[in-house]
C-alpha cells in the first residue's frame, strides 16, 4: 500500500500506531512457550527491550496482585479456543499504577490444534480516570436512595412512572405503580382529580411537584403520603426525566405529630370569596394580582401551585378580612368565618 512505501515502510506504520495509540502486542507460541513482545508492549510495562525474557510468568509478575490471571486465562484459551478480553492494571518498576486492556485470540495449525496466542493490549488510564467521576456520582446517588426513608421512583418526561428502584426496601406494593400510570388507580378518590391535576401542571411547566394523597395498600386500607418530585433536565433545557419520592405520613397526620404546614387550596379561595362576599376582582385587588390569576387558582381543588411567598399574600389577604382558613389532620381543609 502507499503508506507502507518509500521512506514510510511497516515498520515505521506500526511503531507511529504503537506510540500514539499507547498500544502494545504480544505473541505467545504454545508449543515452545516462548513470548515475543513489541516495543510498544515493552513501553506499557515501563521496561526496555533486551532488560529482561519475555515470558507469561514475567507477564503476570508485571500485573496488579489482585488481578493476576493471566495462566489460567490462557489455560481457559487452549482448552476452549475462546478469545480473551479483560481490564487489568499493571504496575511499573517506578511503582506507577497503569489500567489496560488486553485482547488475545488463538490461532490455530493446519491441524486444526493450537499454534500460538496473539494479542494486542492498550493503555487505558486516561479512560478509568475520566470515569471516576462518573463512578462516584452513582456510588453517592445509589447511597442517598438507600438512605431516603421513602419509596424513590423515576419518572419519563411525559410524567408515566418508569422505575422503583428502592421499593422492595421500601415495603410498597412497586410491582403494581411501575406500569406506567398505574399509581393513579392507587389514589384514593377524594384526592384523585387534585393529584393529577397537580401533576399535569407540574409536567406541563416543569415546576416542582409536591402534593399529600392517600394510597391504596396490598391489605386494601389506605395511607397517606408526601410526594415530591423535580424534573432532571437535558442539555437543551428540556425535561429529561423526574425524579421523585412518596413519604409515608400517615401517623403524622391521623396522630397530628408534629404536622406540616398546610398550604392553600382553590377551593378555599373560592368558599372564602363567598363568605365575604367578594368578587375576583376584589380578591385580586387585596392580593395586588390581576383577576386572571385568581380565576386560573381557583380552578384547583387542591393545593395551589405558587410559591410560599405568594400563598402567603392571599392567606395573609383573607385573615386579614375575617376568614379562618383551617386545616385539619384527617380530611380536606376547609374555611369559616372568625
Amino acid at each position: 500500500m502507499s503508506q507502507f512505501e518509500g521512506d514510510l515502510g511497516a515498520t515505521d506504520t506500526f511503531r507511529f500506531l504503537e506510540e500514539k495509540l499507547g498500544a502494545g502486542l504480544w505473541r505467545y507460541d504454545v508449543l515452545t512457550r516462548q513470548m515475543l513482545w513489541s516495543r510498544g508492549f515493552h513501553e506499557l510495562l515501563g521496561l526496555n527491550p533486551g532488560v529482561i525474557s519475555p515470558s507469561l510468568e514475567e507477564f503476570n509478575q508485571r500485573i496488579h496482585p489482585d488481578d493476576r490471571s493471566l495462566r489460567r486465562d490462557v489455560g481457559d484459551m487452549l482448552l476452549d479456543g475462546l478469545p480473551l478480553e479483560r481490564d487489568l492494571r499493571i504496575i511499573r518498576p517506578n511503582g506507577r499504577l497503569r489500567w489496560v486492556h488486553d485482547q488475545a485470540e488463538m490461532l490455530l495449525n493446519e491441524a486444526g490444534e493450537p499454534a500460538r496466542i496473539i494479542g494486542v493490549t492498550l493503555d487505558i488510564t486516561k479512560h478509568y480516570e475520566m470515569l471516576q467521576p462518573l463512578r462516584a456520582g452513582i456510588e453517592r446517588h445509589d447511597a442517598l436512595i438507600k438512605a431516603v426513608e421513602g419509596l424513590v421512583w423515576t419518572a419519563s418526561s411525559d410524567g408515566r412512572i418508569t422505575s422503583l428502584p428502592n421499593w422492595k426496601a421500601a415495603g410498597q406494593d412497586g410491582p403494581r405503580l411501575v406500569h406506567g400510570n398505574g399509581w393513579v388507580d392507587l389514589l384514593h378518590e377524594e384526592e384523585r382529580d387534585a393529584a393529577l391535576k397537580s401533576w399535569s401542571v407540574a409536567v406541563e411547566t416543569g415546576r416542582p411537584y409536591k402534593v399529600e394523597h392517600r394510597l391504596l395498600q396490598p391489605g386494601g386500607s389506605y395511607r397517606w403520603f408526601r410526594c415530591s418530585a423535580v424534573p432532571i433536565l437535558n442539555p437543551e433545557g428540556g425535561i429529561q426525566e423526574w425524579m421523585g419520592v412518596s413519604t409515608d405520613v400517615h401517623d403524622l397526620k391521623v396522630l397530628g405529630l408534629s404536622a406540616p404546614p398546610s398550604r392553600l387550596t382553590g377551593a378555599q379561595m373560592r368558599a372564602a370569596r363567598g363568605i365575604l362576599n367578594w368578587s375576583v376582582r376584589r380578591l385580586a385587588e387585596q392580593a395586588g394580582v390581576s383577576p386572571g390569576v385568581v380565576r386560573r387558582l381557583e380552578e384547583y381543588d387542591g393545593a395551589l401551585p405558587v410559591s410560599d411567598e405568594s400563598l402567603e399574600v392571599f392567606r395573609k389577604a383573607l385573615s386579614d378580612a375575617g376568614v379562618e382558613l383551617l386545616f385539619p389532620q384527617v380530611g380536606k381543609p376547609g374555611v369559616r368565618p372568625r
